[in-house]
């Protein structure tokens, strides 16, 4: 009995030992499997590194910015879809990239991420391009508008027409760009036309004459494009809401200018005013907000309307005295006026012709205060 108590203890000694043998196996298969994972995943951020850092570091967008900048350079050149290489980009801002775009060239239809490691993205976008892109490229390059385009068609035809009638070889980008504002502003009333779609475009602006700010924005886009002057559009909002305006280079420098704030509610026709006629961002953040990563940095004061046209004073006596140049048969006297003065006494308009009445409107610009006088005559 003894001895056969001893063979059981060798046989569950040596059923241990092949257990503990297999279990080190095992383990060591395991591990060994580990370390091959590991280096695959290693070898794939490796090569996904490489890939994106290396192969395609001519290409590679840093952050939204950039990517923004090189979608909305594409559909300007008219490409129908584009590859994107980027990084530090959110996934869930690929899908809204029209948000941060509003290009009047077009936008994105489809978009797909083929590669997706980290902090890198492959993004493939096909793009929709707008009646305006067509428009502009018929009138700098003479490229035919497709004949089933008849929205373009007729757009192009009010562009053309505005351009040969107000537009002459002798006038500066800023005159332009008065003549511009001023036919835009006095033609197209703010609110929607039949198809509210066409609120928010070149076409309900120039054709339908009945646009919101989107098609204020485009409408001008589309004009200063064809003449040849940089012209951009800018998405944000305001107290009342959403809201877009543009951004305009004159003299090597960037101004913003908003038509939209320039109509007057109710309409007035050529009762025209230029407050927001290329202001600078520190001027216009007073009321609007916007991105301003994505656009241009507006710090000038050269071209702004009143400076330009020598409209503005230092003190409301000099405004008195000199706003006097502007009379004539002038329907809108305009000026900016350097005051804490929220009120005006404008009875002396009387003593300067043959005025019957008077309407006006104070807008505070910060340091100075704009008068716009609207002026009825006898």
């Amino acid at each position: 009995m003894l001895q056969v108590g001893v063979a059981d203890d060798n046989i569950i000694v040596g059923i241990e030992v092949k257990r503990m043998e297999v279990y080190v196996k095992t383990k060591k298969k395991i591990g060994l499997f580990v370390i091959i994972v590991a280096a695959l995943a290693i070898m794939m951020i490796g090569f996904r590194w490489f890939f994106f850092e290396v192969l395609k570091s001519d290409q590679m967008l840093d952050g939204l910015v950039e990517f923004r900048a090189s979608v909305v350079k594409d559909m300007e050149s008219g490409s129908k879809s584009g590859m994107y290489f980027v990084k530090n980009v959110k996934k869930k801002d690929v899908p809204n990239i029209n948000k941060y775009i509003d290009s009047a060239y077009g936008s994105v239809d489809t978009y797909r991420i083929i590669i997706e490691s980290g902090d890198y993205l492959a993004i493939q976008f096909n793009f929709e391009l707008s009646d305006n892109y067509y428009v502009v490229r018929k009138y700098l390059y003479g490229t035919d508008i497709p004949g089933d385009n008849e929205r373009a068609l007729r757009i192009y035809d009010v562009v053309d027409g505005f351009i040969d009638r107000y537009i002459t070889d002798g006038m500066t980008d800023f005159d332009k760009e008065l003549a511009v504002h001023d036919y835009i502003v006095s033609n197209c009333h703010y609110g929607y036309p039949e198809n509210k779609d066409d609120a928010y475009t070149a076409y309900g602006a120039l054709v339908l004459e009945r646009s919101v700010c989107d098609g204020y924005a485009e409408a001008f886009f589309v004009i200063m494009s064809c003449l040849g002057v940089d012209c951009d559009i800018v998405v944000g909002s305001t107290d009342e809401g959403l809201h877009a305006w543009n951004q305009v280079a004159l003299g090597g420098e960037w101004y913003n200018i908003d038509l939209t704030w320039d109509d007057s509610l109710p309409d007035m026709g050529n009762y025209i005013k230029h407050t927001y006629v290329n202001v600078a961002d520190d001027v216009l953040e007073r009321t609007h907000i916007w991105q301003k990563q994505f656009y241009r940095e507006c710090t000038e004061d050269t071209y702004n309307f009143y400076s330009k046209k020598f409209y503005r004073y230092e003190c409301f006596d000099d405004y008195v005295k000199g706003v006097k140049i502007q009379l004539g048969r002038n329907k809108v006297v305009e000026a900016a006026v350097r005051t804490d003065e929220a009120t005006f006494d404008l009875s002396f308009f009387y003593n300067y012709g043959n005025i019957n009445s008077i309407n006006y409107a104070i807008e505070d610009m910060g340091e100075y205060k704009i008068i716009v006088v609207y002026l009825n005559f006898r």
